[in-house]
């Protein structure tokens, strides 16, 4: 069983996009949380982090300032790269990317398994990444996606029932 040059290449840009993604999830994941207790802070709204529901709510926010931004860069590489079946192959960069953030801050110790909660650790990583990365790389094939798909429809008047 061979393989040619064109598959490594793309299994490479897909696992280099996925780094990409990692790197810029933890590095982001390391500011936001502090930028939006900032935030708070000097809104004079620091209080509503007291309440259970603000969990959700700074979850929503980490979604909106780590995890689509991080999918977005990471999307952005993978589609420069490659331009051929981006469907499928844009989800192994936000899978490598999130699996990736999941064991490192697994190993780092951030991560409990007695108090795990799916939603916060493992839902909303996934989310944001994916969407980011269809984002990112479709926003990098834009003209080639629409000359693929923008065929002429032609309506017939008699069909048209008045």
């Amino acid at each position: 069983m061979r393989f040619d040059s064109s598959m490594y290449s793309v299994l490479l840009h897909m696992a280099l996009g996925g780094a990409i993604c990692l790197f810029t999830m933890y590095i982001l994941l390391s500011i936001s949380p502090l930028g939006i207790e900032m935030i708070l802070f000097n809104l004079g709204c620091f209080g509503l982090v007291a309440f259970s529901e603000s969990v959700n709510a700074l979850s929503l926010f980490l979604l909106g300032t780590t995890y689509l931004p991080s999918g977005f860069l990471g999307g952005l590489y993978t589609g420069y790269k490659i331009k051929e079946n981006l469907r499928i192959i844009l989800v192994i960069p936000a899978l490598i990317g999130v699996l990736g953030l999941i064991a490192l801050r697994f190993f780092t110790g951030y991560i409990n398994l007695s108090s795990f909660n799916f939603q916060n650790e493992v839902f909303i990583p996934f989310l944001g990444g994916v969407i980011g990365v269809f984002l990112g790389g479709y926003a990098m094939n834009w003209e080639t996606e629409e000359a693929e798909s923008s065929e002429a429809i032609e309506l017939d008047p008699s069909q048209i029932k008045s």
